[in-house]
């Protein structure tokens, strides 16, 4: 359940992935080649959790491949999806705010690989360098407002808007804008708040629409459509 795979990789190309990321973009080399020391790459095969709620908080994480669940459990065993992350995303960061236990579960929901930053080494390191900190401190601010952007994405918006965002917003870094679904369908119901049976109802009306075409795990998303407009705001 637990089983977690350290993975060996090169260092140059390791710096080429965070300097990818919105995250690490901004960093100087020589903040990133520091950045870069700190990073442990593990493996997870599919459904391996990474820490479990009540778990001592040692660090957070960076995903390179794959994707992630964070959930919550009721007391009657309910499972209660928080986010799901994709490549390119970080999770687990409200360690760095002094937080001794992680308040989630975190689940890989396919074969995933993250990068791991231990929470000690990387305090260590931004307080060596007030530059580092306070672009960290203007990027992580960043991730709080598209959060909140989220919570009113579910609370103010109908299921259709919502699932008009997250084609628009999946879609937007593809040319063609083929978007390759590497989540369950049952997942991306929980993630946009609706039930499975929404989804696949919405998922037909769409098509019938013209606005997508969906073959297995692909969506086609129709860049002329007036529908993927919807999304942008």
């Amino acid at each position: 359940m637990f089983h977690v795979e350290h993975k060996t990789v090169n260092q140059e190309n390791l710096k080429a992935f965070l300097k990818s990321t919105f995250y690490f973009s901004r960093l100087s080399e020589k903040d990133l080649e520091r950045i870069s020391n700190l990073c442990v790459v593990k493996k997870l095969a599919k459904k391996t959790h990474l820490f479990a709620e009540g778990d001592k908080a040692t660090g957070f994480y960076l995903i390179k491949e794959g994707w992630i669940k964070i959930y919550k459990l009721s007391p009657e065993g309910k499972e209660m999806v928080v986010h799901i992350y994709g490549p390119g995303e970080i999770f687990g960061e409200i360690v760095l705010a002094g937080f001794e236990e992680y308040p989630v579960w975190a689940q890989a929901l396919t074969e995933s690989e993250v990068i791991f930053f231990e929470k000690k080494l990387f305090k260590n390191l931004i307080s060596q360098s007030p530059d580092l900190c306070l672009i960290l401190l203007a990027t992580f601010a960043l991730k709080i407002k598209e959060m909140l952007s989220n919570l009113e994405n579910l609370t103010l918006k109908d299921a259709k808007e919502r699932l008009m965002k997250f084609l628009y917003k999946a879609s937007e870094s593809s040319p063609d804008r083929v978007i390759k679904l590497e989540i369950p369908k049952a997942q991306l119901a929980l993630l946009l708040g609706i039930t499975p049976e929404t989804l696949s109802r919405l998922f037909k009306k769409l098509e019938e629409e013209g606005v997508i075409k969906v073959e297995g795990k692909y969506i086609w998303v129709n860049p002329n459509s007036c529908s993927l407009n919807e999304g942008r705001d």
